[in-house]
């Protein structure tokens, strides 16, 4: 008799519009006649990333069900095993699967691990034990993080973001201190972004094609428009995928990177509000293995 392939599921029971019971039943129906499926709910943050760590020795396939911060938790429990992630995505934003291929529909994403698939090879970057999968950031990206009501977000996903957006459009300017493999780079910017993901929210807002999630580099974007005129004209450059030609946006690369701020900055993480700098990170190559749509083994192009 063969024993079945065994996947377990992480569930973040306070993500998406769907009951974690309506997840858990979609699953075992859709993956059910291949796997041996174990349902398991997190219970307080950080807890996804426990879970994986423990499932990763027992599993084949380990999936998070939830947003970019539910996949962020579960890639950290998986980092230095050889247990592949599958990535149901039941967020608001879902930035890394978007950036993936993968379908924003729970069961299609579910649907993959029964259909021929390809698994990618991904960097990660590392805070602490917290796994950044697509990006972390300081200053305005965070404060709109941090004030984006959950309830909100439930109903309205990534529209959630635009009253924040909207209210911290003239946020003060920080001055920072970022070092980036030993170099140190005194500026004052309205927000720092350190990419292992090319664009925010939605493909369409890109900062540049030759940002990778597996080239070993993390790509620092410093944005500093003075005014709101200045913003808005940054804003244009996103909307037509060219921001490496605006005047107010510059960009480093490096392994190992510290961001400092005076005063302190807020920080997210992958989308989750995580207090204030200074933030440090280092690149973890090659660390996790990710499950998606076969040939989608290259980044969204634009």
């Amino acid at each position: 008799m063969t024993t079945r392939p065994r996947a377990t599921a992480i569930i973040n029971p306070h993500t998406g519009r769907r009951e974690a019971h309506e997840l858990e039943a979609m699953l075992q129906s859709t993956l059910g006649r291949v796997y041996d499926v174990r349902v398991l709910r997190t219970g307080y943050p950080g807890d996804a990333r426990d879970l994986a760590r423990q499932s990763a020795k027992s599993s084949d396939v380990v999936l998070a069900v939830g947003g970019d911060g539910t996949v962020a938790d579960v890639a950290s429990g998986l980092v230095g095993s050889n247990t592949p992630l599958a990535i149901i995505p039941t967020g608001s934003a879902n930035a890394v699967a978007r950036s993936l291929g993968i379908p924003l529909q729970p069961a299609a994403a579910a649907r993959i691990l029964v259909r021929p698939h390809d698994r990618r090879t991904l960097d990660v970057a590392l805070a602490g034990e917290r796994a950044v999968v697509h990006m972390a950031g300081s200053g305005y990206d965070a404060l709109v993080m941090r004030d984006a009501q959950r309830s909100l977000k439930r109903l309205a996903r990534w529209l959630a973001y635009v009253p924040p957006a909207l209210k911290h459009l003239t946020v003060p300017m920080t001055r920072y201190r970022i070092t980036v493999d030993g170099e140190t780079t005194e500026c004052v910017a309205r927000m720092v972004l350190v990419a292992n993901g090319a664009f925010v929210l939605d493909p369409w807002l890109r900062f540049g094609d030759d940002i990778r999630p597996d080239d070993g580099v993390l790509d620092v974007c410093v944005f500093d428009p003075p005014h709101l005129a200045a913003t808005l004209t940054l804003l244009l450059w996103f909307l037509v995928g060219h921001v490496g030609r605006s005047r107010f946006a510059r960009r480093l690369r490096g392994r190992h990177v510290r961001v400092e701020a005076s005063p302190p900055a807020p920080i997210e993480l992958d989308g989750d509000y995580a207090g204030t700098t200074p933030l440090e990170m280092k690149v973890c190559p090659a660390a996790i293995q990710v499950i998606v749509p076969r040939g989608a083994g290259e980044p969204i192009a634009r």
